[in-house]
């Protein structure tokens, strides 16, 4: 049995180290273009990649179904994002470009679409690295376990558990009866969000690579900009575009499907989606009136507002304004907004609206319940009574949340990290969002903070990325017995 669970997880994980190295030579293929000195790091680390895939695969290609149940579906799950993290790592190393370990953090945070960068000057980075560093971004939107289930075919049944130890929030549904099919129909819809973005950002003023490479960041909610400057770079039109794009990647993709196939009633009668509409809106009328600047005109302080919050509660981290400068009571909403996320079922990261929209029912139902203790009063979500086991999901999910973010910024303050840099920088990484507070907002980044906190940093967005539960499951002794 234990036998037959390791050549599980070798063959998965070679198969997706090659299916990397694939992508490597994607980026292999940019460096040729533009004849820059990127062009050996990347084929030597797509030569590595690929080796080390085909060892850990060569000596089971026999074509058979894999027995995959939840408990090993979390295990390889949560090996996937490191490994592919340590490997796709090389490309910056090797290079020259970087250490290993500010390799790793623009890595993980490239596959975890966290955005958030350890490089000072990204310009001066050749085009095929550039290239690479948001690809991951678009590989990590989407879910490496997505591109597993529809294209890896000896998968079989185990696609469900892998779907659900990566998908582990309330909101994980299958658009076809088969996950094979929901995989391909969820990456075609992705695809074409990206094209049509690509399309729309070069029509707006961007230069064809430029294009490709924030749509690859936007619609997976990364933020990784080929400017030191991000948003900013760039017109107000091209910006709008930005925003335009931003908020499909922070809907529930069901929706987008059912938008696609003119079954509109089921997307107005979605509780997260409304409150999505709402938190965005009534979050941008408030900024706009606190950071409102009449030499600056209504329009600037509208668009400002409007980008940030569209990106930062969409965990994008694209920034078009140093708010780190704004009153504080904009900060303090911006800061709110990286805690919720968008909705579930997206690429973005961070709680999730869903889950606040259940702690607040869940809270209501208590104090009424106080008032009349005899009366039965179920937690309801369109109109549908919520099941005691999501319940218990939700709120183990969110005390897991808290718990970690505080640990994690009483780690960085240990080692010298400044405090607002240290709460920022913490629920900024577990969101998955990029930009935090003080130093680490606005323009700024990680560079200056030390080896260790950019490890913990590291950590941090590895377990917002598939969202505590999976990872710390594996800390159970249960999980360990037969």
């Amino acid at each position: 049995m234990l036998k037959s669970r390791f050549v599980t997880i070798s063959r998965v994980l070679g198969m997706l180290l090659m299916l990397e190295a694939g992508f490597l030579l994607i980026s292999l293929f940019v460096a040729l273009y533009y004849k820059g000195d990127d062009i050996k790091p990347l084929f030597i680390c797509s030569i590595i990649t690929f080796a080390f895939g085909a060892i850990l695969r060569f000596p089971l290609f026999k074509q058979q179904k894999i027995k995959i149940d939840r408990r090993l579906g979390f295990l390889i799950v949560s090996l996937i994002w490191v490994i592919m993290s340590a490997f796709g790592a090389l490309p910056y190393y090797i290079g020259g470009y970087t250490s290993y370990t500010d390799a790793y953090f623009e890595t993980m945070s490239g596959f975890t679409t966290t955005g958030a960068s350890v490089i000072s000057n990204v310009e001066i980075l050749p085009k095929g690295i550039l290239f690479w560093r948001s690809l991951t971004n678009w590989i990590g939107g989407i879910g490496i376990v997505v591109l597993v289930i529809s294209f890896i075919p000896f998968i079989g049944v185990g696609g469900m558990a892998l779907f659900s130890a990566e998908v582990a929030g309330p909101s994980k549904d299958k658009l076809s009866p088969h996950i094979r099919k929901t995989g391909k129909i969820l990456i075609s819809i992705y695809s074409s969000l990206t094209i049509l973005c690509i399309i729309c950002l070069w029509i707006s003023g961007m230069n064809l690579f430029d294009s490709v490479c924030h749509s690859f960041s936007t619609l997976a909610s990364g933020g990784f900009s080929t400017k030191n400057a991000s948003g900013a770079a760039f017109s107000p039109v091209t910006q709008y575009v930005l925003i335009l794009f931003m908020f499909p990647a922070g809907t529930n993709f069901t929706l987008i499907y059912y938008a696609i196939k003119g079954q509109y009633k089921k997307i107005w009668i979605n509780e997260e989606f409304k409150a999505y509409i709402l938190i965005t809106i009534i979050a941008t009328f408030f900024i706009t009136f606190l950071i409102y600047d009449p030499h600056l005109g209504l329009e600037s302080s509208f668009r400002h507002a409007l980008f940030q919050v569209s990106s930062l509660s969409t965990s994008t981290g694209f920034v078009n304004d140093d708010y780190t400068t704004w009153t504080l009571p904009a900060i303090f909403i911006l800061y709110l907004l990286m805690f919720s996320g968008a909705m579930s079922g997206s690429t973005s990261g961070g709680l999730k609206i869903i889950r606040v929209i259940l702690l607040f029912k869940n809270a209501k139902k208590i104090l009424q319940q106080s008032i009349s203790p005899k009366g039965y009063l179920p937690v309801k979500f369109e109109k549908k009574v919520v099941p005691t086991t999501v319940m218990n999901n939700v709120m183990t999910m969110f005390f897991l949340y808290i718990t970690t973010y505080i640990f994690g910024v009483l780690l960085l303050v240990s080692f010298g990290v400044g405090i607002i840099e240290s709460m920022g920088g913490a629920v900024s990484c577990m969101s998955n969002i990029g930009p935090g507070l003080g130093i680490c907002g606005g323009f700024g980044n990680y560079s200056s903070f030390s080896d260790f906190a950019k490890w913990v940093l590291s950590s941090l967005m590895y377990l917002g990325r598939l969202e505590l539960i999976t990872v710390f499951c594996l800390f159970m002794p249960a999980f360990w017995r037969k």
